[in-house]
């Protein structure tokens, strides 16, 4: 009975001490400092979000808004932390990618448009699923550097737990742990993102170029001639279509309407005209 008793005080005061450390934390700051240092570094805004819900840290970034912080908790879905970094881009890209390691449940449903690409890195084809709509882009995108940083996210992960998906509006990197918890594995989460950021960047600037020389090219000769491949989707145009008003590259005309602009790269067109 007296050992109870003793089983039971210590317990109790093993919660009291607990308890109270976490109200100090919560009143210093020290449990989500790790946020707080991140808002320092790169002169964010650091949003509290009460106290039961992590902060977010926001920031710009070479034209783009960079968020920070937990993904929401869905109900119904295991409770399994997941840390994600938003970037949006200031002008839209037409552009969609998923990449995700070959061990992730794949999704009900693919990205809409997109197609497997192989990279030509074996080891790299090996590891990891590749869906994007524009084969060439995606490999662009996926250079040496930039698979050197998706390997160093993976190594902030667990097995399968990391998740790249780039849209017209934002490029998403999820790792399926709370890197909050330790301040320099978020941070090298944020610096390894925003790296992948400027290889997008590049890659779009190196199709960019490549768009224009196939703007000034002009029709396929007569041998080459099929039917024509709409740039969004990645699928052949025998449907209902619209061209492009500035360069008059072909498109489908619900893929246009989706985008809203031109594919090509280096384009600037926003209208269409019937084909």
């Amino acid at each position: 009975m007296h050992l109870v008793v003793l089983g039971a005080i210590v317990l109790l005061v093993y919660l009291v001490i607990r308890l109270g450390a976490t109200a100090g934390a919560w009143l210093t700051g020290n449990r989500y400092r790790s946020y707080r240092q991140l808002a320092a570094r790169y002169q964010g805004k650091y949003e509290s979000r009460g106290l039961s819900d992590p902060p977010t840290v926001s920031f710009s970034y070479k034209g783009s808004n960079v968020r920070v912080g937990l993904a929401p908790q869905i109900n119904g879905q295991p409770h399994n932390p997941r840390t994600r970094v938003v970037a949006r881009f200031r002008n839209g890209l037409p552009f969609r990618f998923e990449l995700a390691p070959i061990t992730r449940p794949a999704p009900a449903q693919a990205p809409k448009g997109t197609r497997l690409v192989r990279i030509g890195d074996q080891e790299f084809d090996r590891g990891f699923v590749v869906q994007a709509n524009d084969p060439e882009m995606a490999v662009e995108f996926l250079s040496p550097a930039v698979r050197w940083s998706i390997g160093n996210l993976q190594r902030l992960a667990p097995p399968s737990g990391i998740l790249i998906s780039i849209n017209p509006e934002r490029l998403l990197v999820q790792i399926d742990r709370n890197l909050g918890l330790h301040a320099e594995s978020l941070a090298h989460a944020v610096h390894e993102t925003l790296l992948i950021h400027d290889g997008l960047q590049l890659g779009v600037t190196a199709r960019m170029s490549q768009g224009v020389s196939i703007v000034a090219v002009g029709p396929a000769s007569a041998e080459d001639a099929g039917p024509p491949i709409c740039k969004v989707c990645g699928e052949a145009i025998n449907g209902p279509s619209v061209r492009c008003a500035v360069c008059r590259t072909l498109h489908h005309r619900d893929c246009w309407e989706y985008v809203g602009t031109c594919s090509i790269y280096g384009c600037t067109g926003k209208q269409s005209v019937s084909a």
